[in-house]
């Protein structure tokens, strides 16, 4: 009896050991967001409560936000667009799966959509979120194992540069 005690025992150490370390995909995050802030990008757990009443969005969406600021700018402004990447009433020019939250508008909304139809494929990553203000750019993205920081900040520095 005694014999199999030390390898229970030896077992029951060896497995909680390897069930502290972190998985790949933990590591993976973390390298992410690691190197996303290294790039400028301020990154942190958010959940986006939408106006279901105005644009019919229901579910909130809880997930890492990557937020670029611009340069020499300190005060926020008010919300130029917000786009969600779940059902809504109007997802009018925007790429498939996204609608709109708080629509742009004039040629705001024209070069917004430009730049998402043409910049989009290259994040490589599921958009959830995506809101600007006159200070800062800010989405909320799945973060899969394909996802690239540089990607990130690409895609975000090209949305501020509006």
């Amino acid at each position: 009896m005694s014999m199999w005690i030390i390898p229970l025992v030896v077992l029951a150490i060896a497995g909680s050991v390897f069930w502290l370390r972190p998985s790949p995909r933990d590591r993976h995050l973390a390298d992410l967001r690691l190197e996303a802030m290294k790039l400028g990008l301020q990154v942190r757990q958010y959940t986006f409560k939408p106006q279901s009443d105005k644009n019919g969005v229901r579910d909130n969406v809880m997930a890492t936000s990557y937020t670029l600021l611009a340069p020499g700018n300190p005060k926020a402004g008010e919300l130029r667009y917000r786009v969600v990447g779940q059902r809504a009433w109007d997802n009018d020019g925007l790429p498939e799966g996204l609608w709109w939250d708080t629509e742009a508008t004039g040629a705001e909304r024209e070069a917004l959509l430009a730049k998402l139809h043409q910049h989009l494929p290259q994040l490589e990553d599921d958009l959830l979120m995506l809101e600007a203000d006159q200070r800062r750019v800010t989405m909320m993205v799945a973060e899969r194992p394909t996802a690239k920081a540089q990607n990130y900040h690409a895609f975000l520095t090209q949305l501020l540069a509006q």
